[in-house]
C-alpha cells in the first residue's frame, strides 16, 4: 500500500501520516424503534451508519498544535480523512466532541488527541 498524505485535513489542517500516531475509523450504527421480544430477537430500523475519527498525532510544533486547536473549535468544518471501506478520501462535515493537548515544553506540543464525530451518515451506506 502506498502512503496516504495527507491522512487527514481537518477544517483546513492537514496532517501527514508521519504527524498521526493514531488514527481510528469507528462506524457507529445509529438505530431507532430498537425492542427485543421475550425470545430475546430484536427488531430495529438502521438509521444509519456514521464514520467517526479518533486521530492523535505524535510531537508537533507550536504552530501546528495551536492550527488544530483552533480548526476544531468551530461548530461544524469538514473533514477530509482516510475511508477504509472504500480505500479513498471522503469529506464530510463533523464536529469535535472533545481534544486534548499534552504540553511538552514552551516550543512543543506533544499528542494531539480529538474525537470527531459525523454530523451525517455515510453517504455509500
Amino acid at each position: 500500500m502506498s502512503v496516504i498524505n495527507p491522512l487527514i485535513t481537518i477544517n483546513g489542517v492537514s496532517l501527514t501520516t508521519g504527524q498521526v500516531s493514531d488514527y481510528t475509523l469507528t462506524y457507529s450504527k445509529l438505530w431507532k424503534n430498537a425492542n427485543r421480544d421475550m425470545n430475546g430477537d430484536i427488531t430495529a430500523t438502521l438509521i444509519g451508519i456514521y464514520p467517526n475519527i479518533s486521530v492523535a498525532t505524535s510531537i508537533l510544533d507550536f504552530a501546528h498544535a495551536q492550527a488544530l486547536s483552533t480548526a476544531v473549535n468551530d461548530d461544524y468544518f469538514t473533514v477530509t480523512y482516510w475511508d477504509t471501506q472504500t480505500s479513498s478520501q471522503k469529506s464530510a462535515r463533523y464536529y469535535a466532541a472533545d481534544h486534548d493537548i499534552k504540553l511538552l515544553n514552551e516550543c512543543k506540543y506533544g499528542q494531539v488527541t480529538i474525537q470527531l464525530v459525523a454530523v451525517s451518515k455515510a453517504s455509500y451506506i
